[in-house]
């Protein structure tokens, strides 16, 4: 009987720690259009593998080299970012690297998965460009992934 009633609760504590992990911020309402000439980049998450590990997201313009700090994507969350025309590289680390190249045109929306798999001591950032129907679909289960860093240009 103790050794259910310690389970229960155990398996009560990791659901209220999961759910704390998420994202916390307004709920996604719909794609933004980008400013003429811009384009917009969504980087979100919708799996709870990994809740806990939520790497910074780096945007990297690859003709400059300027790397910028968008915020860390939540589980079950999204940022935004708008961006010039051309290639970017978005990448996170834990114990290892993981990047994606996004070559960017004016005007368009882009959107990029991003995981969590198996590290050996910490899970692994993982990113996945993936088309707008499969965007929007997975966007409608996120919230703004609110943090102490930049989430918007």
């Amino acid at each position: 009987m103790l050794k259910n009633i310690v389970q229960v609760t155990l398996i009560g504590m990791a659901l209220l720690y999961v759910n704390g992990c998420g994202a916390n911020g307004p709920e996604f309402t719909g794609i933004q259009k980008p400013n003429k000439g811009k384009a917009s980049v969504y980087v979100y998450r919708t799996a709870l593998m990994g809740a806990a590990v939520n790497p910074d997201i780096h945007k990297q313009n690859m003709k400059t080299g300027q790397d910028e700090v968008l915020g860390s994507v939540k589980s079950k969350g999204y940022i935004l970012t708008t961006v010039d025309p051309g290639m970017y590289k978005f990448w996170a680390k834990t114990e290892a690297r993981n990047e994606v190249d996004l070559k960017v045109d004016p005007n368009q929306i882009y959107c990029i998965e991003h995981y969590i798999s198996i590290g050996v001591i910490v899970g692994h950032p993982k990113f996945k460009i993936v088309d707008m129907a499969k965007c929007e679909e997975e966007l409608k289960k996120t919230k703004l992934s609110v943090t102490d860093k930049k989430t918007n240009d």
